[in-house]
């Protein structure tokens, strides 16, 4: 009897680990036909034969991070550094691009890693000034999970229509410090200083629009949805707008500058930025995985792509400088906006 019961504790253990393994291989194949339909480099792909390299790296799979090297091998292959596949139990990356020597924006410059840990810090807020020569300065950064949406969409409208309400038209936008996140919140908060309803949208492969961001009853709107309610406030006419820019502005960041590109009396200093103006899914398998990879790229108002990065107007090399009267960034912006004021 002992026997009996042992082999058939074996077998089902047995008939488990295979359920187990048939999960897998079905969860990494619907990420592949995904990928495959919506990836924005799709074309560049052999897809038979990345399929089949990807079975091999994931073969016989008994736990998720067992497909994490064909994961990879994906992003590797369709060159794709703004890509990445996540767990979705605690929002950690699975899989990353990480053949930066293929990458399709090869970036040579430093990343000191004191910029990037003040950069990335993520209790790092919105913060506000009025400055010399009445000249109102928005720091606008990346915008994580850990932060209430809705709160601080209207902290940072707030402050521009308490400043708008004084008759400032001088304004800097500092996105040096923003890395990307939730770009909702950063186009609600500035909402009214834009000229025109339509601001930026996203185009396919076959440069068909995924998606318009728009400014609607003074609330931004982004794939026909406002996701955001803010107390609209008072209208700023004809601002002049200097939008200060850096090597670590990247992703939502980006799209953030790509929405002033084409709006009159607006001025672009700083580096260029990362390159991370692609438009990514965020497409979720069984509850166990995110795919997150690029399916369109930003573009401006007039339809103008930003492939590689965003460029400035006049380059400033970006170095963190606490006193804002020492930062060459802001000098050279308020300088540029007072005289522009005359």
């Amino acid at each position: 009897m002992t026997r009996i019961v042992l082999t058939a504790s074996i077998v089902l253990l047995s008939l488990q680990a295979i359920s187990q393994e048939n999960k897998l291989n079905a969860l990494l194949d619907s990420v592949i036909s995904t990928s495959q339909e919506v990836s924005y480099y799709s074309s560049s792909v052999n897809w038979d034969s990345l399929s089949t390299e990807m079975h091999g790296l994931a073969a016989e799979p008994k736990e998720l991070v067992d497909l994490k090297p064909a994961f990879t091998l994906m992003l590797n292959k369709l060159r794709d550094h703004h890509g990445r596949i996540m767990s979705t139990s605690d929002y950690s990356n699975l899989a990353t691009f990480n053949d930066w020597e293929n990458s399709r924006h090869r970036d040579e410059r430093d990343s000191p890693s004191e910029q990037w840990s003040v950069v990335n810090n993520l209790d790092v807020r919105f913060e506000y000034a009025l400055l010399p020569g009445n000249v109102a300065y928005l720091k606008i950064v990346g915008i994580g999970g850990n932060v209430d949406g809705q709160k601080e969409a209207e902290r940072i409208r707030a402050a521009v229509c308490g400043m708008a309400s004084t008759d400032i038209e001088e304004w800097i936008i500092d996105l040096r410090y923003n890395s990307g996140g939730n770009v909702n919140v950063m186009l609600e908060g500035i909402a009214p200083l834009f000229d025109t309803k339509s601001i930026a949208s996203s185009r396919d492969a076959n440069d068909d629009v995924q998606f318009t961001a728009e400014i609607k009853k003074g609330n931004f709107w982004y794939a026909g949805m406002s996701q955001f309610n803010v107390k609209k406030g008072p209208k700023i006419k004809d601002p002049n707008i200097a939008v200060l820019l850096s090597r670590w502005t990247a992703s939502s960041g980006e799209l953030t500058a790509i929405a002033f590109k084409g709006q009159e009396n607006v001025k672009f200093f700083g580096e260029e930025t990362g390159g991370y103006t692609t438009n990514n899914c965020f497409t979720v398998f069984d509850n166990q995985i995110a795919l997150v990879i690029s399916t369109g790229v930003f573009c401006d108002r007039n339809g103008n792509s930003y492939d590689e990065n965003v460029k400035p107007d006049i380059e400033i090399a970006f170095d963190f400088e606490a006193d804002r009267s020492k930062d060459e960034g802001i000098i050279q912006a308020s300088e540029w906006l007072l005289k522009n004021e005359d």
